[in-house]
């Protein structure tokens, strides 16, 4: 008899993992994948698994929060803040734009040597400071 075997009619597997083969020889034989569950890649850890009493380094509280009450390192005072080339450069043109007859070629020449910008940059500069402060 050479009839196909149902899953129906075919023997259960063990607790191996291990198909079981059919008597009859003429059959094919349908394998079974078993998927990795947790308890197989290693131990659950519950609440019966002993913890170490061994102190840590640690500085978190007993909730697993950071312990703000414990600092290990003092913190180091803020320096100020250098001005940005754009400060600087808004603080040349406010200047110079008081006085009488300055050109904006002179007021790009201040940007480039006392702000220290290219001389494509402080006529970029130039226009942006005009378009915001006019």
């Amino acid at each position: 008899m050479n009839a196909k075997i149902t899953s129906t009619e075919l023997p259960k597997t063990t607790n191996s993992q291990q198909p079981a083969m059919p008597s009859n020889a003429a059959t094919t034989v349908q394998t079974t994948t078993a998927s990795a569950s947790p308890s197989v890649t290693g131990p659950i850890k519950n609440a019966a698994t002993p913890i170490s009493s061994t102190p840590t380094a640690d500085t978190t509280g007993s909730e697993g929060k950071p312990d703000t009450g414990v600092s290990t390192t003092p913190k180091a005072e803020k320096k100020p803040k250098a001005p940005t080339k754009m400060e600087i450069a808004s603080a040349i043109y406010v200047r110079m734009s008081k006085q009488k007859e300055m050109t904006r070629k002179q007021i790009v020449e201040q940007f480039v040597a006392e702000a220290k910008l290219s001389a494509a940059g402080a006529s970029t500069y130039y226009q942006l400071i005009k378009a915001k402060l006019d």
